[in-house]
């Protein structure tokens, strides 16, 4: 072969790869989305395409009490509905309060949403504060209210007595608690866990 069919395929080669560049840089589009918060993620996982999940994801936010609160589950991936809301899978969650004390919260799954971090917990959800211990299907945390209502198979359970309801409000800051049941002519279980013999 001569010089001049060498030369052709050499700058055949180069476009082709000067082509492939350009394209690959310029032009092709993953749809790779990076998750942000405003009260801030750590999340190094990209998206690929809305229908992927997300791995070992985590938020965090504070509020301006000094109240935070951080989020992570195993995987979890983007309403493509409303982007704004997270689906989660076994998620696991803490609320430091400002007074220092610490509630944990643990589920099979929950909806964390990224513009105000109110949360829904759902399937076999437990929320250990101090030594309360609560178990419900179902709890949802508003961040911004300091505010969580747990319901649906609700139980509590503190050491010295044992208690079984259909709904529990707990306001965060000053501890007011409600006890409710959804037919008011059903009456609230409690039992004592004290071996006294007055049990």
């Amino acid at each position: 072969m001569s010089k001049k069919i060498y030369f052709q395929i050499i700058i055949f080669i180069s476009i082709l790869i000067i082509t492939a560049f350009v394209y690959f840089v310029y032009f092709k589009n993953d749809d790779k989305i990076l998750v942000k918060s405003d009260g801030g993620v750590s999340s190094n996982n990209l998206i690929k395409n809305k229908d992927d999940l997300i791995t070992e994801m985590k938020y965090y936010s504070e509020d301006e009490k000094g109240n935070r609160y951080e989020i992570e589950a195993d995987n979890g991936e983007i309403n493509p509905d409303q982007s704004n809301l997270i689906r989660m899978n076994k998620v696991e969650a803490i609320v430091y309060l400002s007074n220092g004390e610490k509630i944990f919260i643990n589920s099979d799954r929950a909806e964390y949403n990224n513009d105000n971090n109110d949360t829904t917990f759902n399937g076999s959800v437990e929320m250990n504060y101090n030594n309360h211990e609560l178990f419900a299907e179902n709890l949802d945390l508003s961040f911004r209210n300091n505010f969580v209502t747990l319901y649906d198979k609700v139980k509590y359970n503190n050491g010295i007595s044992k208690l079984i309801a259909d709904k529990i409000l707990i306001d965060l800051i000053n501890k007011n608690t409600k006890i409710l049941m959804d037919n008011e002519n059903n009456n609230i279980l409690v039992k004592s866990n004290l071996d006294n013999g007055n049990n």
